[in-house]
C-alpha cells in the first residue's frame, strides 16, 4: 500500500547575496527556518559543494561524480588536473527545539577552496555549485537513533568565475602575446594573438603572417576560435566564431602576406578547465583552404576565463 509522504516540518530559506564568487571567497549566506509544528532540530547543516558529471557511453549516461585525483607515476610532467573539491559544512543548528510558527534566523560564512574548479556549463562537460541548508528532525522512543530524518531543504547554485590565471590550465604558461609558427612544404605560417587571455565575451585578436616559398592560389584564407571539451568518454569540438580574411587568395613565391583578425568569443560559462573528469580547452586555427587539397593551418591555444557580465 502506497503512503502518501509527510509534510515537512518546517519550511527552509536560504539567501545568497548577488555577487561573483571567484576561487578562494568566502560565501556569506541567511538560514531562515520557519518550523509547521513543534520539533527538535538534531541537526542544521549548511553545505557548499561541487558536482561534476561524467559523461560515459551507456544507457546511464552521467551521474554526478566525487573522486580522488588518480595517482601520477615518479617523473610524470603531463599537466595536472585540478584536485577534487570536498563539500565545505557549517553546522547552525544542534539538538535545538522548534516551535511552530517561530521563524529561526542564521548567518553563516563558507570558504570557496583556493583551487575550486570553475562553473562549466557544455553539451558534455559540466561543473556546478550547490549551496544546501538541511535541518534534520530527532526522533523518539526506542528507534531513535533510526528516526532522524529531514524536517525541511533548501538548495541554491553559485556560479562560481574563473580569473585569469598565468599558468593556463594544467600548469602549462601562456606567453603574453602567445604566437605559433609552423612550416609547410609551399608556406611558412605565423599566428601572433594580442594576449594569451580573454574573458567570455571579449574579443581573441591577433595576426597571421603567410610566407610563401612557391605561388599557388587558396579557395580561401580564414581563422576559427575553437572550443574543446571532454567529459568522461565524450568530446565535442566546436567551432564558436569565424573569420574569413580573404577569399580566394593568390600567394606569390617570396611575399609576405599579412591578416589581422577579430574573434568574438561567446558569453556562456565556458572556461579553460581541466579537473578531474572535464576538459575544456580553446585555440584559434588559421586555416588556408585549397580546392581538392588538404588545407594549410596552424594553432594556438588561448585561455578564456569566465567574467560577471
Amino acid at each position: 500500500m502506497l503512503r502518501r509522504p509527510d509534510p515537512p516540518a518546517a519550511d527552509v530559506a536560504l539567501a545568497v547575496p548577488p555577487i561573483p564568487f571567484y576561487p578562494g571567497d568566502a560565501v556569506p549566506a541567511e538560514i531562515t527556518v520557519t518550523p509547521r509544528r513543534d520539533f527538535t532540530a538534531s541537526l542544521g547543516l549548511l553545505r557548499l559543494e561541487s558536482i561534476e558529471l561524467l559523461r560515459i557511453d551507456s544507457a546511464r549516461d552521467a551521474w554526478p561524480r566525487r573522486r580522488l585525483a588518480p595517482a601520477r607515476s615518479l617523473g610524470d610532467s603531463s599537466p595536472v588536473a585540478l584536485p577534487p573539491t570536498r563539500p565545505v559544512d557549517y553546522i547552525f543548528a544542534q539538538n535545538t527545539p522548534m516551535s511552530a510558527g517561530v521563524s529561526q534566523h542564521y548567518a553563516a560564512r563558507l570558504q570557496l577552496p583556493r583551487q575550486a574548479s570553475p562553473t562549466v556549463k557544455g553539451k558534455y562537460a559540466r561543473i556546478t555549485w550547490q549551496l544546501t541548508a538541511t535541518v534534520s528532525a530527532a526522533g523518539d522512543g526506542i528507534l531513535a537513533h533510526l528516526a532522524d530524518d529531514t524536517a525541511g531543504r533548501a538548495a541554491q547554485e553559485l556560479v562560481v568565475f574563473a580569473g585569469p590565471d598565468a599558468a593556463h590550465i594544467g600548469g602549462v604558461p601562456l606567453p603574453e602575446r602567445p604566437d605559433a609558427v609552423r612550416a609547410h612544404r609551399a608556406v611558412t605560417l605565423n599566428l601572433t594573438l594580442d594576449a594569451g587571455q580573454v574573458p567570455n565575451g571579449g574579443i581573441v585578436s591577433g595576426a597571421l603572417t603567410a610566407l610563401p616559398r612557391a605561388s599557388f592560389r587558396a579557395r580561401e584564407v580564414r581563422v576559427d576560435l575553437v572550443r574543446w571539451e571532454r567529459s568522461g568518454s565524450k568530446q565535442t569540438g566546436v567551432t564558436e566564431s569565424r573569420q574569413i580574411l580573404q577569399r580566394p587568395a593568390v600567394l606569390a613565391a617570396g611575399a609576405a602576406a599579412q591578416w589581422h583578425f577579430r574573434l568574438p568569443v561567446p558569453a556562456p560559462l565556458m572556461p579553460s578547465v581541466l579537473a578531474q573528469h572535464t576538459f575544456v580547452g580553446w585555440q584559434v586555427r588559421a586555416v588556408i583552404a585549397r580546392t581538392l587539397r588538404l588545407g594549410i593551418s596552424v594553432t594556438q591555444p588561448v585561455q578564456i576565463y569566465t567574467s560577471p557580465q
